[in-house]
């Protein structure tokens, strides 16, 4: 575990929000009071949950490859093709970030897009390529060298995980063509779907609001055009390359954040949340209604 400072303004002024043990691991979540970016001080790498004995599926989906997960990872890329449809073009050469079981990859596959995968999960990278003929690289993001100049990059539920966000988000920008296209989606801490005890876990080192990630892109050289927030869950968006901008803190946001976090923690009981967002007719017409937000 490395102590940091706040990855988005560069400050130390933070408030704890959340401490939880796992083994011998100690994990505080706080808040950062200038900008309103939640993560965990000090960062919990991949070495020191593997030193716990977790695999990667335990630390991610933490499900086999069965029907159920097949369903859920089907039914949040039906939710991001409605998204992208209008913005994919055929021809395009594309690069899947956490491709999972490559059913995201095969539908840009299926849009005419070329398509590259990167899969740490060997089993998942397996599937994806016995089930779907993707091109997937089983490694790390953080360790493998690829060409770059692909038109559009996703990476869906990936960049919460990383120990350092705006150097994946770097990296990611010189892999890009001018003008490409990314596509991020991630939980968002002002609208949390799970109960206030799984909030902030072990496999999650930040916890975005709308407004953090997009201050961290544009630091990272992406100009957000286009965002989808969900009522609970998570958000999407679609950035094109720019020129890379400073930091903008903002503490009425971090007053924000941190409404939200402890409202939470009596609004998921009130309402019977963790009744309510298992069922599938509710996620459709409640849970995953949506505001589309343009820049």
């Amino acid at each position: 575990m490395q102590p940091i400072l706040c990855p988005l303004c560069r400050q130390n002024d933070t408030l704890p929000v959340w401490r939880k043990t796992y083994g011998d691991l100690q994990v505080t979540t706080v808040l950062c009071r200038s900008c309103g970016l939640v993560y965990h001080n000090p960062v919990v790498q991949d070495s020191d949950r593997e030193r716990l004995g977790l695999t990667h599926r335990q630390l991610h989906t933490n499900e086999a490859i069965n029907q159920r997960h097949r369903r859920r990872v089907q039914q949040r890329v039906d939710r991001q093709a409605d998204f992208l449809a209008p913005i994919i073009r055929p021809s395009w050469q594309t690069l899947e970030i956490g491709c999972g079981l490559g059913v995201f990859s095969d539908w840009l596959h299926r849009q005419g897009c070329e398509v590259v995968g990167i899969e740490p999960d060997s089993q998942q990278a397996a599937y994806a390529r016995e089930h779907y003929g993707i091109e997937v690289i089983n490694d790390r993001f953080e360790e493998i060298a690829i060409t770059s100049g692909f038109d559009f990059i996703a990476s869906s539920h990936v960049i919460e995980h990383f120990p350092a966000p705006l150097a994946f988000l770097q990296k990611v920008r010189s892999l890009a063509k001018p003008q490409a296209w990314l596509f991020l989606e991630t939980p968002n801490i002002l609208a949390p779907k799970v109960g206030p005890r799984r909030v902030f876990s072990l496999p999650h080192n930040y916890y975005f609001s709308p407004q953090t990630l997009t201050a961290l892109l544009a630091q990272a050289g992406w100009h957000v055009e286009k965002m989808r927030v969900f009522r609970r869950d998570s958000f999407q968006l679609v950035a094109r390359t720019a020129p890379a901008q400073p930091a903008v803190t903002d503490g009425l946001h971090a007053r924000e954040v941190l409404q939200a976090i402890r409202r939470h923690r009596w609004v998921y009981y009130l309402y019977l949340l963790f009744l309510w967002r298992k069922i599938p007719l509710w996620q459709r017409k409640w849970m995953y209604r949506f505001q589309d937000y343009l820049s």
